[in-house]
């Protein structure tokens, strides 16, 4: 069952709402855990997409994202998914380029292996 670790954002953002609510009850989560696609979306279409928040708000409204990256971590292509790593840019910043999507890839590998150490036993 996925769970959520870690949310981190400025002090005016729902940061404890996203962090109490279940990663299976958002569409883009579950399905960069499944199919270990990345997904940029600038202005999202679907306001469920992150799912809702515990008084029902719909998570990427009440955040008011503009656009947003979902990355699985995986150390290589086709490999077990590791967790994801989801960012959101918000007002009136500039969207995700293709250019970051690319960096936030290579790091998300990084991120995959330093999980995949931390939770593996280590030799005595």
């Amino acid at each position: 069952r996925p769970r959520r670790t870690t949310v981190l954002g400025p002090p005016d953002a729902p940061v404890a709402d996203v962090l109490a609510q279940d990663p299976a009850a958002c569409p883009l989560v579950v399905e960069a855990a499944r199919g270990g696609a990345a997904s940029l979306q600038v202005r999202p279409e679907d306001p469920d997409a992150f799912g809702r928040d515990a008084s029902g708000a719909h998570v990427l409204v009440r955040a008011e994202v503009t656009s947003l990256l979902c990355v699985p971590l995986t150390v290589r292509t086709h490999a077990p998914v590791e967790g994801v790593l989801t960012l959101f840019r918000s007002g009136a910043r500039l969207a995700f380029s293709l250019a970051e999507a690319r960096a936030v890839d290579v790091m998300s590998r990084h991120i995959a292996l330093a999980v995949r150490r931390s939770v593996r036993p280590r030799p005595s």
